[in-house]
């Protein structure tokens, strides 16, 4: 899983963030947020990715710092159903991997939704991509998959009718263009990015 430092908002102080660690798996569809101060405990929150909102397709209403800043440009609305990682590792001919398993709750259950904010734009988008990767289907089912290099495999619990996932009309994480809703983000960041590089004699 690929791994960044962001600040995740208090569910009940919209003003109120603390840093945290987002772990995302692209091929499993999945993330995972691990507390900072305590990072060998193991993933807080996991859960299976059903959409991201980036700025401006979030309400501005789910945030208390002006809504055209930097600050809310780097922010995002991550929605999916709450979920455990599993994570163990085996041996391979280039030294130990590392294989995820996750086990989802049925759709019924309460969603987790969390305000993720970044501190810079190079992991917002490289996250960002990663979210993108990921192809999602309406159909939910409790179900555990796990990743081996590129071998993937799939149990259904309790004796659930298997389906083939692949075979699901997929749908992506974020909605529209990606790159055309990172342009006007990017260029905000280069741009305070320049000011900031420049001598005070110049500004």
């Amino acid at each position: 899983m690929e791994e960044f430092k962001t600040q995740k908002q208090s569910s009940r102080n919209a003003g109120k963030w603390s840093y945290c660690v987002l772990s995302i798996h692209s091929q499993l569809g999945v993330a995972a947020i691990t507390d900072c101060d305590n990072a060998d405990g193991g993933f807080y929150q996991c859960m299976r990715v059903a959409n991201v909102q980036i700025w401006p397709q979030y309400s501005k209403k789910h945030i208390k710092e002006k809504f055209v800043s930097m600050e809310a440009m780097l922010t995002v609305r991550v929605k999916g159903i709450p979920a455990k990682v599993g994570v163990r590792e085996a041996p391979s001919a280039t030294g130990p991997t590392k294989i995820y398993s996750y086990t989802m709750r049925g759709p019924e259950a309460k969603k987790h939704t969390w305000m993720l904010r970044f501190s810079k734009y190079e992991d917002f988008e490289g996250a960002m991509n990663l979210f993108q990767a990921m192809k999602v289907s309406d159909l939910h089912l409790s179900v555990t998959k796990r990743v081996e290099g590129r071998q993937q495999t799939k149990e259904l619990e309790e004796g659930t009718v298997e389906v083939d996932l692949s075979e699901l009309a997929p749908r992506t994480i974020i909605y529209g263009n990606l790159n055309e809703g990172l342009a006007p983000i990017r260029a905000e960041w280069q741009q305070k990015q320049l000011k900031g590089s420049r001598p005070k004699s110049d500004r």
